[in-house]
């Protein structure tokens, strides 16, 4: 028996029906597997703890008393970051920093050399933590591990550097370094350093998410100026 052209109509449409049911359905299934478990993505980004220390030796003539050189080291200390993510957020993985480092009047400091863009390539966990069979959670067992069931909401503080990743955040430059050694030797150092910092992130949902840090301080400190002579 041959089907009628609003049968074949009605048969059309019921499957792209289903198609869609499917569709749909996708985001739950991968939701109970745990892979994704929301769409919103909700962190905010700081910035803290930069210094550089300055140490300064000007060598002169024992006879002539003129300057013969200048000895100087920088020593740096790189900030920590640290992510709040608010509790339902998903999570995301943090791809690069762009920084501009300003001086005491807002200007970029060091000229070209202060802006510049830094890899990062950590992860910031989703909002959730895993808990037991009892009930326990476990904020510091990554929630990506457990299956959607076994996840609750949770707002969680994440900080770079950590004991196993020490050597990955790299928001100052040794240029910056350089620079502010060089005002230290031939004036006062440089007051207010601070920088601009845009976080760049791709989110467990392939979206770009930016997070934006105003004005993290990195203060001079001139440890000591002394003069000799040989």
């Amino acid at each position: 028996m041959t089907l009628g052209m609003s049968a074949r109509m009605k048969v059309r449409m019921n499957n792209r029906s289903l198609a869609g049911s499917a569709l749909l359905a996708l985001p739950l299934l991968l939701a109970s597997c745990g892979s994704v478990t929301g769409s919103q993505f909700s962190s905010q980004a700081s910035v803290s703890g930069a210094r550089i220390e300055v140490t300064i030796k000007r060598v002169y003539d024992k006879t002539s008393k003129e300057l013969k050189r200048i000895e100087s080291l920088f020593v740096m200390t790189q900030p920590q970051v640290s992510f709040m993510t608010q509790a339902g957020s998903v999570g995301g993985k943090i791809v690069s920093a762009q920084v501009t480092v300003n001086d005491e009047s807002g200007n970029r400091y060091a000229d070209t050399s202060g802006q510049y863009v830094q890899n990062f390539g950590d992860r910031i966990w989703q909002g959730y933590a895993c808990k037991s069979a009892a009930g326990v959670v476990t904020p510091e067992v990554d929630p990506d591990t457990c299956t959607f069931v076994n996840k609750v909401e949770y707002t969680r503080q994440q900080t770079f550097p950590t004991g196993t990743n020490g050597g990955t955040i790299q928001l100052v430059t040794p240029r910056i370094g350089e620079t502010a050694t060089d005002d230290c030797i031939n004036g006062p150092c440089p007051a207010n350093l601070s920088m601009n910092v845009t976080f760049n992130i791709v989110d467990d949902l392939g979206r770009s998410q930016t997070l934006p840090v105003v004005k993290a301080p990195i203060p001079v400190f001139r440890i000591s100026d002394t003069g000799v002579e040989e």
